[in-house]
């Protein structure tokens, strides 16, 4: 079987290869498509709807490889679909939609978001209640592990208003250097057409783009040849990016660092002028040296890349719509990614597909503004849960609740125990009976354990299964659910550290045992069980 041959090297390609998916041109038959894209970028309202598909058709080796769990999945995401309605982007921080999650052909899913400044309002249909998030100064900040100043104004303060500012700034500094050296596909056409937008016909010019692999490899070697070429741009490009952001104080401030390009100049120090040149010498090595690569990857005597991912079989279609405003207002992507030789015990292919349109765009758009209700699940709540507590939001009769618990077990819960553990590992008594230590155990399965100190008993509960378990150190009995039992060996205490019976601390939490192996010979103990 061949094999890629640096993964770095494809995954570089790869990214290389979205940039088709924007693909600009030169001004053909009066579209300036380069300026269409450029006005793409500074959208910031507009209405609209869209559909991202795809379809994973794995190879004979890749299928025979997986286990039943695996193989569920992907039956589930082999034609998997996802449906965006009713999209109403009021700005930044407004914004409101419905959508559906389409599986295998059979199973929806219904959600929706509305969003604010404030408050983000998630409703999943299956879902015993919305979730929220707060989305103010007190929440998303703390969220993302943001604080100081930044974290008091991510909503109506300056610093916030800045970032928006400072965002379409820096699109408007570099999009003209990486947007204008955009060349054309060898194959592209355009035509005047009606087309449906919101069941309203709209006189749009049709894009049309058609490539193959090798010609999408020789776009890609064109643009960069061109970005190469075009230093005058690129130090121009770079002179603008420094200007945005040293332009910017109030930013630098909220974010805690100082504005490097706004320092004094110390003597024999260097000048901004220098950074500058320092910056885009730098930009222009890195894009010498993409170059290169390029060039070897071609030059390469068993064209391995070329041929396994950008063969024949690999294409891309764009169908973009413009309207006389150099709008895009609708479009059709469909790239189909084949990779491997063409035999079929090898050979994968991905098909993704996108479609959207837009209407009302930069114009006055009002999102549907969320509405927290008593009952709704805050997600931040969520960190730190287990599984079978997530499932407990959900109806047992829904789609969502069978594919967070039986196709992507969820509610599964696994303790490894090492035998090599510097800590509290396992212990083999000489009678072959496994102990384990009872709070470590207790602790991954989100049980938890308190101490009696005078009756010198460790009480376990469980909450997962609502089981009540105490022992005491020196005695083969336990209390389970108020009910005595006796264990096949007494609870022990090492080093502090109280151990019981592995397995009979297993049957009583649902749990299953066993012992696996890694590097051929080193044993870890699995304590494993599925609730909820």
């Amino acid at each position: 079987m061949k094999k890629l041959g640096s993964i770095k090297k494809g995954v570089a390609l790869l990214l290389a290869l979205v940039l088709v998916f924007v693909a600009g041109c030169q001004a053909i038959s009066g579209v300036d498509l380069n300026k269409a894209i450029t006005n793409s970028l500074k959208v910031t309202s507009y209405e609209g709807e869209q559909t991202l598909s795809l379809q994973l058709n794995l190879s004979e080796e890749d299928l025979e490889n997986m286990d039943e769990d695996e193989l569920a999945i992907m039956k589930l995401i082999n034609s998997a679909k996802l449906e965006l309605t009713n999209i109403k982007v009021q700005d930044d921080t407004h914004v409101s939609y419905s959508g559906k999650l389409l599986l295998a052909d059979t199973i929806s899913i219904g959600f929706s978001l509305k969003m604010s400044d404030t408050t983000a309002v998630v409703e999943i249909e299956g879902a015993k209640q919305p979730f929220t998030l707060d989305m103010s100064e007190a929440g998303l900040p703390s969220l993302m592990g943001i604080s100081g100043a930044i974290g008091q104004s991510v909503t109506d303060g300056p610093a916030d208003a800045s970032l928006v500012e400072l965002g379409k700034e820096i699109i408007d500094a570099i999009s003209g250097y990486f947007i204008n050296n955009l060349p054309n596909p060898d194959q592209i056409s355009v035509n005047a057409v009606q087309e449906s937008i919101n069941g309203q016909s709209v006189s749009l010019m049709k894009v049309h783009t058609e490539l193959n692999g090798p010609a999408i490899w020789t776009w890609i070697k064109k643009y960069v040849d061109v970005l190469v070429s075009d230093r005058t741009g690129l130090d121009n490009m770079v002179k603008g990016f420094v200007e945005v952001l040293s332009s910017h104080p109030e930013v630098w401030e909220a974010i805690g660092e100082v504005n490097p390009f706004d320092q004094p100049v110390v003597l024999d120090g260097p000048t901004q002028e220098d950074t500058i040149k320092e910056m885009a010498d730098s930009l222009a090595e890195e894009l010498a040296y993409l170059q290169e690569e390029l060039q070897a990857i071609e030059e390469e005597e068993d064209g391995l890349l070329l041929d396994s991912v950008f063969n024949k079989a690999t294409t891309l279609k764009t169908d973009v719509y413009v309207d006389s405003k150099l709008d895009i207002r609708k479009q059709v992507v469909e790239a189909s990614i084949t990779l491997g030789d063409t035999e079929p015990e090898t050979q994968m292919s991905i098909v993704i597909r996108s479609e959207s349109q837009k209407w009302n765009v930069n114009e006055a758009v009002k999102a549907e503004a969320p509405v927290v209700s008593e009952n709704a699940i805050e997600l931040d709540d969520m960190y730190g849960l287990n599984g079978y507590e997530t499932l407990q939001w959900f109806d047992k009769s829904s789609y969502a609740y069978d594919l967070l618990k039986n196709t992507f077990h969820v509610g599964v819960q696994t303790v490894e125990l090492y035998t090599q553990d510097y800590g509290n590992p396992p212990i083999i008594t000489p009678t072959n009976i496994t102990l384990v230590p009872l709070r470590d155990v207790a602790e991954q399965l989100g049980a938890t354990i308190s101490y009696n100190k005078k009756t010198k008993q460790l009480t376990l509960f469980d909450k997962a299964t609502d089981t009540t378990i105490m022992v005491k150190s020196g005695s083969d009995t336990a209390i389970v659910n108020g009910k005595s039992v006796k264990w096949s060996y007494p609870t022990t205490t090492v080093s502090g550290t109280v151990y019981v019976s592995a397995r009979n601390l297993a049957k009583s939490l649902g749990a299953s045992l066993k012992w696996e192996s890694y590097y051929d010979s080193e044993k870890y103990l699995v304590i494993e069980r599925e609730v909820g």
